[in-house]
Parts: C-alpha cells; structure tokens; sequence
C-alpha cells in the first residue's frame, strides 16, 4: 500500500512549501518505477488556497474530513505571514487530530507555529526558519528550538528549517523508507545537495546588531561597530562604559541575551560574512580588520556561528 502524505496549506503558503516536498515524493515514485507515495494537499476550510504569490491550490481534503485509514506523514507548510496567524481551537483539535493519526507529523518553515499553538512541540527538538526562531522560542518556551539546523528528526516529530530545506526534510525521508540510493538517485535529478553542507543561519541576515538597550549599551555597540579591527573584550568594553566586566556582562546577558563575548564574536562574523560577499581581499586580510588574531581564529568562529568553513561560504555565496 502506498504511504499517503499529506500537507496542509494554509492561507497565503508559500508555494515551495508544499510543492518542494512534493516533487521529492513524486521523483521517489519515478525512480522506484510505482506508487510508493500517494500525495494529497490538505486545506483548512476552503478548497482553493491562494498562496503568497498568488498562484492558487486546489486541495484534495479539508481539515475536518474524517481521518483515513492508513496515514504515514501530515506535515503543516508555512508562510510568510504565518506568525499574525490567529489559530483558533477547532483548528488546533484537527492539527492534533491529524498528528497524532499519522505515523510521522511535522511542519516545514514556519508551520511549526501552528504545531507548537497546538501544544504538539512541547518538549521537542525543532527547527523553524530562521526568521521565525526565536518568536517560536520565546512564545512557546517549552519546545526546544535548534536554530541553525536544516531539518531535525525526533521519534515521529519531523521539522524543517525554511521554504528550500522542506526539499531536503523529504529527502530525509525517503532515504529512511527507501535506502540511501533512492535518496541519491532523487537528489542527482533534482540537482540538488544529498546533504546540504552547513546549517541555515549561514543564509540568515540577522547578525549585525541593531541598536538596543539602555544609551550606555547603544553607545558601547556603536563603539565597537566602528573598529572591530581592535582587539575588543569585555575588559575594553567594561572601560569605554566606565563599568565593571561583571555589571557589563550582567547587563548584556539581561538586554542582548548573550554574552559580550558571543555579542563580539557575532558581529566579527557578520562583517566578515560582508567581506567575503564582496571579494576582492585575502583570507588573512579579512581575519585582520574583523578583529580575528588569526585565520585558524576565523575559521574557528566561522564554524561555531555557521557551521562551514569561510572557505565554504565565499564559494556558496560569491
């Protein structure tokens, strides 16, 4: 018997969402040469689903539908403006209705909102777009919110990051219902990554820090900001502010949520992110005015920020 999956598409999905996995499931179905996967898109009340760009879906089901017999994966797609989504309780009944009939359940992108309303990722590992992250991690403290990855599997829980990584969650999932050569075999005719090297935070444009806080942080930030070049720490920081190192780094755990020195080396990366984008100057050069003793320095906080290797990034994104 087929595994059916089903997405829901909720008003104004991003296409990608949906269709992304979609053609992973399909491609499966062409390389294995039959219908391994049945593939159904679920609305929540209305049949046709004008997404963010306008195109329209037609869906195969609504929400409140009986439950069928055999359900292998309900995953819920996202949107861009899924976060002023208001779920109400009927809508969060049928998502728990449905997750917990299925053998695997999900989201991708931003559809972890709607799960997590739901109560259905609490004290679960998740991903999310990055730009949604830390909203799903300070609204629902519960879940467990692993920002940079690009998909994470948890017992049946199944989440991905954002629009493109629901390709690579499908992927995932085919490598675990039929082996890793029809994973590959799909992957090689989507052209697309096997295992995409790298978290998502390296496509995020959050980093450099917008000015927040009391005046005396906004001031030691713009301080900062214009000479990064120097070898700043929470000893120079606490001296330009006139402060003790122990009242700094109070004060920006209380106000930034982070360290100086993880604010620090967050901002060293961003500028050298800018700079490898640009081109046009040698690895030492960039380690050098981002504030970095070394190169091997660079590469280290390259790793722990972004998970690849400057080197890496530069060929990605120049």
């Amino acid at each position: 018997m087929p595994k059916h999956i089903i997405i829901l598409a909720v008003p104004g999905v991003q296409m990608l969402d949906v269709s992304g996995p979609m053609d992973v499931f399909a491609e499966a179905n062409q390389q294995r040469g039959r219908e391994v996967y049945k593939l159904s898109v679920m609305a929540i009340n209305d049949p046709i689903v004008t997404s963010s760009s306008g195109t329209r879906i037609l869906a195969d089901m609504i929400l409140d539908a009986p439950l069928p017999d055999n359900l292998d994966t309900f995953l819920v797609a996202g949107a861009p403006l899924l976060n002023t989504f208001s779920s109400d309780d009927a809508l969060k009944n049928n998502l728990c209705r449905w997750s917990q009939h299925a053998q695997r359940f999900g989201s991708v992108c931003s559809g972890a909102l709607l799960l997590a309303a739901a109560g259905l990722l609490d004290n679960r590992r998740v991903t999310t777009h990055w730009a949604v992250a830390e909203k799903l991690s300070q609204e629902y403290p519960r879940v467990c919110v692993e920002a940079d990855a690009i998909f994470i599997a948890d017992g049946e829980l199944r989440t991905a990051a954002g629009v493109t990584s629901g390709l690579d969650l499908a992927l995932s999932m085919v490598e675990e219902d039929l082996g890793r050569e029809t994973a590959r075999n799909v992957a090689a005719q989507l052209v697309m990554f096997f295992k995409r090297p790298g978290g998502q935070l390296q496509f995020s444009r959050h980093g450099q820090a917008s000015l927040s806080g009391r005046a005396a942080l906004q001031d030691v930030q713009r301080w900062v900001l214009s000479s990064l070049d120097q070898p700043h720490n929470v000893s120079t920081l606490a001296q330009h502010m006139g402060l003790s190192a122990r009242h700094v780094t109070r004060l920006f755990n209380q106000e930034m949520k982070q360290s100086p020195a993880e604010w620090l080396e967050q901002q060293r990366v961003f500028h050298a992110r800018q700079m490898l984008e640009t081109g046009g100057l040698a690895m030492k050069q960039i380690a050098s005015q981002c504030g970095f003793s070394s190169v091997d320095i660079l590469r280290r906080a390259f790793m722990r920020q972004l998970n690849v290797t400057p080197s890496q990034y530069q060929k990605q994104f120049v």
